[in-house]
């Protein structure tokens, strides 16, 4: 499945996983998007504890996108390496 739009409050899964340093998938849930749409602010377990949320243009965000994994995913909960295989 290809990611074609990006919507506020959903979570997406990159092409090419990988683990975080805490066991987690890096999965990406979308923040915030700029009003011209060019823009994206996401949070992930990747993204310090303290750290500033990561803001990356569009056409970025969706190359490095796969999946939108928001159904799949535990209410307010990130992925494990181990709920996915």
């Amino acid at each position: 499945m290809s990611v074609t739009t990006i919507e506020v409050g959903h979570v997406y899964r990159g092409k090419n996983l990988y683990q975080t340093r805490e066991g987690f998938v890096n999965d990406r849930g979308v923040l915030w998007i700029s009003d011209d749409g060019q823009t994206v602010q996401y949070d992930s377990p990747s993204v310090r504890m303290g750290g500033r949320y990561p803001k990356v243009s569009r056409e970025a965000f969706l190359n490095w996108a796969g999946s939108d994994v928001t159904d799949e995913l535990p209410a307010a909960e990130w992925a494990t390496w181990e709920s996915i295989l």
